[in-house]
């Protein structure tokens, strides 16, 4: 997912002066896409578990991929605002 993000944007002519925003918008893009993957799969789990203990583990993993979820959805605000920008300026100029 993240490569693709990354060609998209190239394809569309992103300048290499963006090329870290760009690093870091297709990392976190890439990174919840997987997570919310995975998170359909614990939250799965957690439904199925018939213990207690169980259904703490579940629970904790859980609570660890929404954490990292967090994490990149802070992290990628700058990065789309600095592409999205670009995008909009390029958008008046046509």
């Amino acid at each position: 997912m993240a490569h693709g993000v990354l060609v998209k944007l190239k394809e569309l002519g992103l300048p290499e002066d963006l090329d870290e925003a760009l690093g870091r918008l297709c990392t976190d893009l890439g990174d919840l896409w997987s997570a919310q993957r995975t998170l359909t799969d614990q939250l799965e789990s957690f439904l199925s578990s018939d213990e207690w203990n169980a259904a703490g583990d579940n629970l904790v993993d859980l609570r660890s991929s929404l954490d990292h979820m967090a994490w990149h959805m802070t992290s990628v605000r700058r990065p789309m605002a600095q592409i999205t920008r670009f995008a909009y300026r390029k958008g008046l100029e046509n």
